[in-house]
């Protein structure tokens, strides 16, 4: 049996300096890019992935610079009537190709939780 080895990195994206946020982030990802290219990243990284951004625009490119996309399309705060989706989840869907999100309400914050299903078949090592 075959096993890849998969990091899975959380992170939190304070309302500070957004450009050194994302110069740090690119710093993290070339070295986990070194160990495996089978990356997940999850957290709260404070931009509403139900709008478009400058911030949203430069995370994307960033991000798909190693093949890293958004997966979380569904609101998790609500308040009032404004919805966002600041937490999400980004894998390279080419690595991962089979698997389903869902929120799941916690009662415990004011946001909700994301769950991610990522089905694999490691029974073969490619050749």
């Amino acid at each position: 049996m075959y096993f890849k080895h998969t990091c899975i990195n959380t992170l939190y994206s304070p309302s500070g300096n957004f450009s050194h946020f994302l110069l740090k982030l690119d710093t993290t990802l070339q070295l986990l890019y070194t160990l495996t290219p089978q990356i997940i990243i999850c957290g709260d990284i404070n931009i509403n992935y139900l709008m478009e951004s400058e911030k949203r625009n430069q995370l994307d490119n960033l991000l798909l610079s190693y093949n890293l996309t958004s997966i979380i399309n569904f609101q998790m705060r609500i308040q009032n009537t404004y919805t966002t989706a600041i937490n999400n989840i980004f894998i390279d869907i080419s690595q991962f190709e089979s698997y389903t999100t869902s929120p799941i309400l916690n009662g415990l914050s004011d946001h909700d939780d994301q769950l991610v299903r990522i089905s694999t078949d490691y029974s073969h090592k490619p050749i």
